[in-house]
């Protein structure tokens, strides 16, 4: 572990399935921390989870690189005790089990603040640790459907539409890693332990600010495809594909006519028009000076008047530009079957790791031996581990 890495000498112990936790504790193991993930008897089910390359699980690959993996079945007395010896030594716990699962398989806070005072736990469950709709089960999907971000999506054509990728999981688990932080911080200057509770639907939620305020207001965001609503932006259809374009404000408004050759527009059609009373009129106009010119042409001439457009890219697309340019965007690991997948890289590039295996993603029990050894404990890898 590197010395400089933001968490190094911080250990968690990860008990979680899915995305939001193990995406959460990978971002902890990039940084230095010591993530022990414990998984049951035969392993976390993520590790068969679609897709899969080659009969292996990318899913499970894209979110728990560089941790170290035990088994306990913490169903039985004795590896609940292990568990419990692990929270001694330890600085924080992760899960995003069922609400009451960790009560009733004995690992609850309130058990493990009796072992370790200062223990920090995070929880990432559908719809926080109180309330009426605790018992709830969530998904990424259902989340998504009830943060009222979808209202506004789409069309009113297509009515309400998700997001593809699973947006709701990936943001909880970057609540859930800002608040361990918090926790943490104030742990290091108190030794005061603490139950950092996150709602995967207040954490989704968390997007719409704008349109909260208004809706409560009586005034709804209309679903407007991908225009938006408040400045002028939107995708137009190029020679070779699709490109978002937005020259916000007047200032880049006047400088975007003279990019397209409009320079009448400079005077004739004021910014404020362009948003709303000759939205239509305007747009038709951009779609004919796209159509004819290739995604990498407009961005080039738009750039040079320093107005914002990008291409609407594959995710092969964006891949292959991030490895290209070098941006840490996408990172190669070793899967635990020795297969080399790329995946999304750390979100925020400040004290990561030099581990080594940083880039590893750990077989199913593959540490129990060692982590056992570290706690004093002497016995042979049980059946468990494989």
């Amino acid at each position: 572990m590197s010395a400089h890495s933001s968490l190094a000498g911080t250990r968690v112990i990860e008990l979680t399935h899915a995305i939001s936790g193990p995406q959460c504790g990978q971002i902890l193991a990039d940084h230095g921390a010591d993530v022990i993930k414990v998984e049951p008897p035969g392993g976390e089910l993520a590790r068969e989870a679609y897709p899969q390359l080659n009969s292996e699980s990318v899913y499970f690959s894209c979110h728990n690189r560089g941790k170290r993996s035990i088994v306990l079945d913490l169903k039985t007395p004795g590896d609940l005790q292990i568990l419990h010896d692990l929270v001694k030594s330890a600085d924080a716990v992760l899960t995003n089990y069922t609400v009451d699962v960790p009560r009733r398989l004995g690992w609850g806070f309130e058990v493990l603040k009796e072992l370790n005072p200062s223990i920090v736990m995070a929880h990432i469950t559908g719809f926080g640790s109180t309330g009426p709709d605790r018992d709830l089960r969530a998904l990424d999907g259902i989340i998504q459907a009830m943060s009222g971000v979808p209202s506004f999506s789409g069309t009113r054509e297509s009515g309400p539409i998700l997001a593809a990728a699973f947006v709701a999981d990936h943001v909880a688990s970057y609540h859930a890693a800002l608040g361990l932080m918090f926790a943490l911080y104030r742990q290091k200057a108190t030794g005061e332990g603490g139950f950092v509770d996150i709602s995967m639907l207040n954490s989704y939620a968390s997007v719409s600010a704008h349109a909260i305020g208004t809706s409560v207001a009586g005034e709804p965001p209309e679903p407007l495809g991908n225009r938006i609503a408040s400045s002028f932006g939107n995708t137009f259809q190029a020679s070779d594909g699709i490109v978002f374009l937005s020259p916000i404000g007047t200032v880049k408004w006047e400088k975007f006519c003279h990019a397209i050759g409009r320079q009448d527009w400079a005077s004739d059609v004021s910014y404020e028009s362009a948003i709303y009373e000759m939205r239509d009129y305007v747009e038709r106009e951009i779609n004919q000076w796209c159509a004819i010119r290739s995604r990498l042409e407009i961005k080039e001439v738009l750039a040079e008047y320093g107005i914002p457009c990008g291409p609407v890219q594959s995710p092969a697309e964006y891949a292959n530009h991030a490895i290209e340019t070098d941006s840490g965007g996408v990172v190669e690991v070793r899967s635990p079957a020795g297969q080399t997948f790329l995946v999304p890289g750390p979100v925020a590039p400040v004290g990561l790791t030099d581990d080594p295996n940083r880039f590893v993603v750990p077989q199913i029990g593959e540490h129990t031996a060692e982590v056992l050894a570290e706690l004093g404990i002497t016995r042979e890898q049980t059946v468990h581990d494989g």
